[in-house]
This record gives C-alpha cells, sequence and structure tokens, in this order.
C-alpha cells in the first residue's frame, strides 16, 4: 500500500502563485489572488473551503483545506483569512531550512504555521511577533529539514504585506513591494531576476521605425499586429517565469487600465489566475519519482482583506463562490466542496425570463 506523509504532500506542490493587486484612488486597498498548483496524489485528493469557530482565545476563520482517504481526520491548511481580515497565503519553497526546537521554547511545525497565524494574530505585525517568539520546525514526516518547505505571503487590511521564509535555520521577513509570491529560489532572487526582462515594454514597439526601408514586402523593420512589446515574456509554468508574468503583466494592466473598484481589481485578479492555469497532464512528472503526479490547478483564491471576502474556484467548476465573513456565524462549523460534481454553468433559458437584463 502507498503510504503518503504530511512530507509527501508538501512535496507534491512544486508550484503556487501569489498576487496582489492595488485599487481605488490612493492604491492603498489590494485585491489578492492565489492559485493552488499541486499534483493530486494518488487520485484521491479532495479540497474544501471551511468556516473554523472562533473560540475564547481563538479568531475565527475561513480556510482552503487539503484531505485525503490516505490520511484520515487530517486536514492540511496553507491559505485563509481570519475574521479580523489578516490573510496568509503558504507556498512551497523546497529550499527551506527550519529552526530546532528549543527547551523552554514553543515550537511550531511549518504546516501548522498557516492556522496557528490566524488564530491567534490580528494583523501582519502580530504574526510576525509570534514567529520570531517560537521556533518553527520542518512539516512532520518530511525525512529531511532542509528539502520540501514552505514559505508564507500575509497581509492584513491595513494594506502591510510580508513574506517569511526560513533559510539556513534562521527566520527572515521580506516587506513584500512587488507583492508577488511564487516558490524557489528565495524572494530576493526573484527579485534580482526581475532586471532580466527591462527589456520589455508597456508602449507598441515603433523604436526601430528609424530603421525602416521599403522592399517588395512592404517597409521592415515593422511590428506587425499586437503583441510584440511582451516577445521574451516566460509562459512557462516554472515558479520564476510565473513570478516575472505576474509582475509584468499587471503592472503594464496597472499603467493603462483604471482599477478604481473592488470589482475592477477582481476582475484583473481573475485574469492573472486565468494566466496561471494549465492542464492537467501539460506540466511533466518526474519518472524517476513513482508517486509523482502530474501537476494540476486545483483551486484558485480571491481575498479582499478590507471588505473580509473569501471566494474560490476549482479546476472544473470555474465559478467563483463567495464567503463574506462579515456574515459568517463564527460558532458554527461549516464546509463546502471546491468541486462540487458541476462545471458550474448556468442555463439562461431555465431562468426567469421576466428577469431583465442589466
Amino acid at each position: 500500500a502507498m503510504r503518503i506523509t504530511v512530507g509527501a504532500i508538501v512535496s507534491f506542490a512544486a508550484g503556487c502563485s501569489y498576487f496582489e493587486v492595488p485599487y481605488g484612488d490612493k492604491g492603498d486597498d489590494f485585491v489578492i489572488g492565489r492559485t493552488m498548483e499541486l499534483g493530486n496524489i494518488a487520485g484521491v485528493m479532495e479540497y474544501t473551503a471551511d468556516v473554523e469557530p472562533r473560540s475564547a482565545s481563538h479568531h475565527g476563520m475561513v480556510t482552503l483545506n487539503m484531505r485525503s482517504p490516505l490520511l484520515p481526520g487530517l486536514a492540511l491548511t496553507v491559505e485563509g483569512m481570519n475574521e479580523v481580515g489578516l490573510t496568509i497565503s503558504g507556498q512551497t519553497l523546497r529550499q527551506s531550512a527550519y529552526q530546532k526546537k528549543e527547551a523552554g521554547k514553543e515550537s511550531i511545525d511549518a504546516m501548522s504555521v498557516t492556522k496557528e497565524v490566524l488564530r491567534r494574530c490580528a494583523s501582519v505585525d502580530d504574526a510576525v511577533k509570534l514567529l520570531g517568539n517560537v521556533s518553527v520546525t520542518p512539516p512532520p514526516a518530511i525525512g529531511s529539514p532542509d528539502g520540501n518547505g514552505i514559505h508564507w505571503a500575509l497581509h492584513d487590511p491595513t494594506g502591510r504585506s510580508v513574506v517569511i521564509e526560513y533559510l539556513q535555520g534562521e527566520m527572515v521577513v521580506y516587506n513584500n513591494t512587488p507583492r508577488v509570491m511564487t516558490n524557489d529560489p528565495d524572494l530576493h532572487w526573484h527579485w534580482r531576476n526581475l532586471d532580466t526582462y527591462v527589456n520589455l515594454n508597456p508602449s507598441f514597439p515603433h523604436q526601430n521605425d528609424f530603421l525602416a526601408v521599403d522592399t517588395e514586402v512592404g517597409s521592415v523593420p515593422s511590428a506587425v499586429g499586437h503583441g510584440w512589446n511582451l516577445f521574451g515574456l516566460p509562459g512557462d509554468s516554472s515558479p520564476p517565469s510565473r513570478f516575472v508574468r505576474m509582475f509584468y503583466l499587471r503592472g503594464y494592466a496597472l499603467k493603462h487600465t483604471k482599477v478604481n473598484t473592488t470589482s475592477d481589481a477582481m476582475a484583473l485578479s481573475t485574469v492573472l489566475l486565468n494566466n496561471m492555469m494549465f492542464p492537467t497532464g501539460s506540466v511533466a512528472k518526474d519518472p524517476k519519482i513513482l508517486t509523482d503526479p502530474y501537476e494540476t490547478v486545483p483551486y484558485a483564491v480571491v481575498k479582499v482583506p478590507s471588505e473580509k471576502l473569501v471566494m474560490f474556484r476549482g479546476y472544473r467548476n470555474t465559478q467563483w463562490r463567495q464567503i463574506d465573513l462579515k456574515k459568517v456565524n463564527f460558532n458554527v462549523a461549516k464546509q463546502w466542496p471546491v468541486e462540487d460534481g458541476s462545471l458550474g454553468i448556468r442555463e439562461l433559458i431555465q431562468e426567469d425570463e421576466s428577469t431583465p437584463v442589466v
């Protein structure tokens, strides 16, 4: 029988993508987009959105969870928002090297960080303080402290945004001014890698018009059709390429279009998330790893911390479903499947035809 451990599940989460889209007159409110990119281990992984009730000492929260009948009773949480609007997104960082347990000091394993932060913290600064006062140790049953780890993007309604990584046994806190995160390598590497693509241009490529000569096939060189300003933008699904793509596409969109409202930012976030999607089977699996499944995108999430909204969709059912945390009864647990067996298609002919079209 196949033995699946928490460490194995972490190791199969080869990619995830995270970004923030500013909106409003001052650009100080944000919509967050995130994908989960993970192989369906043994074909039995299930994903749910859950309400975890508040307690006397813990905030209530809405989380996205992974479950498997091979790990009965265990929900793995790497995504969520609590009732005060603090959000956290955990994504694979194989480069991670965590801390060791210390006598007399609280320790939290890496797979428990997401829930502990949401339960115990009201702001990004609270979370940084909490994690700075504990030892964050490797995920259980991982087998090695220096791989298959996780890093986290945190954001609160003030707009404060940080990424926390554990490198060479030390906690590293980044002020996430680019407001993007993917996976390996570490965040500073990704920031420097943006320099590699400075040839990209938000404007139509007329810079070589001075070279134009008339020929039998017309004036050359000239740009035929649109899109050449993005020539060289990487299109593959590797973490560096996804980071570059989100940064430049978001930036160019914000330069040329107005993103004034939450709806505007949600629309842009949805398009960016669509760009991160890929067909299951198109990302090659490693034949040297017998249990390596083909990667898929089991869910995408949009979050609005200032309005305490969480939306999710699946790979098959791509209809957004919204949870308004302001309306949630945090005294009662509740759960929704990410995939409900449908494609989320609306049959308009069967709807009330007297409803006016707006």
